[in-house]
């Protein structure tokens, strides 16, 4: 130990830098770029012409997480081999959390699309035979921006408020195009845009009661449970009131091993819930009950009756749907012992599931064994894959209870679990 006299006067400062009083300034919160989904671009080309699109999405920060703002667009030619600003899908949306009361604006456009195609024989004035190809697209195009906020009671639980406009229009694109019979050359290509119905103005409002307490893993949650209580009334052109009620659930009752449960009720309830207008529900979608989506359909599944065309499609339609939805879920290698971590060198979940759900509409009475609204339900196995990070890929295997003469029906879907 070496000792030595006490530090007097300037020896205290030695080798120290001088004193400077700095710049004290409040926080200016910046925007910068936080995150940015993988960008994407698809090209497709048929007899009836060819189709480009691609998307992007940004989202911006400040530093303390007190401002965010999340951008995404998508840009799609369309059967019609033009890009056109009702084909194109946008959203931006700011938030603010600097505050208890949080607080956001949002807005955007999202066009919908369907239709189908038809070919026949024709004759030319001239009397020359040619075949008309056309592709028909019905085109419901939603534009809306919205006001909301947030109220949060700690840190999972929060109550949000949202009002806002909606306007929603609708349009038919019919391209045709005629090739002659003798020589196979084009000799007509037309393309025509119309309404369908004047356009919707909708002013929208909801109230929410949220809580989170979930735990994630690598490609869905493992522990905890979620919940949305939701109420959104809609006045205009159309009154009708929206009901959320979804409830999630997970144990864990070993180590890496899950058991999900689910439950979801959404329904339009007033005199315009069933407007013609509106997009109807339909509880085939893979996040949904699987083994039952449009895509998987053909001729055989349609049996027509006197009042529908295809009734096996037709009963997962509705304005109302209750979705119930059960998974065991465990890392794919955890069984085999082949690793110690969670998930191993590949993070790939497998999850044994049964799926059922109901639609219906105002004055039918829904029933998975009766009624005049029966059920459907599957059950199968699924492989959830990380995607590096940028998406989950979804491998559905599943056996439709309801669809007489169909087996297994592979899926495919980019989604987390629920």
């Amino acid at each position: 130990m070496v000792c030595g006299p006490p530090l007097f006067g300037s020896q205290r400062t030695f080798g120290l830098p001088p004193a400077t009083d700095y710049e004290i300034n409040g926080y200016k919160p910046a925007l910068s770029l936080e995150a940015m989904a993988q960008p994407s671009l698809a090209v497709g080309a048929s007899r009836f012409g060819a189709a480009v699109g691609g998307g992007v999405a940004f989202q911006f920060g400040d530093m303390l997480g007190d401002h965010t703002l999340v951008t995404a667009v998508q840009l799609n030619s369309g059967f019609t081999n033009n890009f056109s600003l009702k084909n194109t899908a946008a959203q931006a949306a700011y938030f603010n959390q600097a505050h208890r009361w949080n607080w956001g604006i949002l807005g955007g456009q999202i066009p919908y699309l369907s239709g189908g195609f038809q070919t026949g024989i024709a004759a030319l004035p001239s009397g020359e035979p040619v075949q008309v190809d056309q592709s028909i697209i019905y085109r419901q195009t939603e534009q809306s921006g919205a006001f909301m906020t947030a109220y949060p009671f700690d840190r999972a639980r929060r109550i949000e408020f949202q009002g806002g406009i909606t306007r929603i229009s609708f349009d038919q694109i019919v391209q045709t195009q005629a090739f002659s019979l003798n020589t196979g050359q084009l000799i007509a290509n037309d393309s025509q845009e119309t309404p369908l119905a004047s356009p919707l103005t909708l002013a929208t409002s909801s109230a929410a009661l949220v809580s989170d307490t979930s735990n994630f893993g690598a490609t869905s949650p493992v522990q905890g449970q979620r919940y949305r209580l939701e109420v959104a009334p809609t006045f205009g052109a159309i009154t009708f009131t929206s009901t959320l009620l979804d409830y999630r659930k997970y144990f864990m009752p070993a180590p890496f091993y899950t058991l999900a449960v689910r439950g979801t009720h959404y329904g339009r309830y007033g005199s315009g819930g069933e407007d013609p207008r509106l997009y109807p529900l339909f509880i085939g979608y893979p996040n949904l009950v699987r083994g039952y989506d449009v895509t998987t359909f053909d001729n055989s599944d349609c049996v027509p009756n006197a009042t529908s065309a295809c009734p096996a499609l037709d009963r997962m339609v509705g304005s109302r749907m209750l979705v119930g939805n059960i998974e065991f879920r465990f890392p794919l290698l955890r069984p085999f012992g082949a690793s110690q971590r969670m998930y191993g060198p590949v993070p790939v979940e497998v999850a044994l599931f049964t799926d059922g759900g109901v639609a219906w509409n105002a004055g039918e009475r829904p029933s998975f064994l009766g009624g005049s609204r029966k059920g459907v339900g599957s059950a199968g196995v699924t492989l959830r894959v990380n995607l590096l990070g940028f998406a989950i890929g979804e491998f559905d295997f599943a056996h439709p209870f309801q669809r007489p003469g169909r087996g297994w029906v592979f899926q495919f879907n980019l989604s987390p679990g629920f």
